[in-house]
């Protein structure tokens, strides 16, 4: 990070690293703060490495129950290839055995469609 850049820009580039796609300028006070909280600071501060980050979220939006979320994250997750396919089928396993089966098994079905959906964009 440095000196020169804002927090907006932190942001953008963030945006762009942790869920590989390309930031448009915030249009409200919600995304503006996602944006730049979110993105801009949460996610460049020190301490945990970005994989890190990536499991704490995988876990709390999991949680959470919100399959919009959720489907974000975990395709973001693997397309960026800050965590392998195998990596998140155990991570499902591990899940399951704290969260629950039912909860999981939203998941389990959330990550095993995101693999198959990365296997085929990489064979074309």
């Amino acid at each position: 990070m440095s000196e020169s850049e804002s927090r907006r820009e932190r942001g953008q580039r963030l945006f762009r690293e942790v869920t590989t796609g390309e930031p448009v300028e915030p249009a409200d006070a919600y995304m503006q703060f996602t944006m730049d909280a979110v993105f801009g600071d949460v996610w460049s501060r020190p301490g945990l490495t970005r994989k890190e980050r990536r499991w704490i979220t995988l876990t709390c939006v999991g949680i959470s129950g919100a399959p919009g979320a959720m489907k974000y994250h975990i395709e973001a997750a693997l397309r960026s290839g800050d965590i392998a396919p195998d990596e998140m089928i155990e991570w499902c396993v591990h899940f399951a055995h704290y969260a629950g089966w039912p909860l999981s098994s939203s998941v389990y079905t959330e990550v095993r469609s995101a693999i198959a959906g990365l296997e085929a964009s990489t064979q074309t």
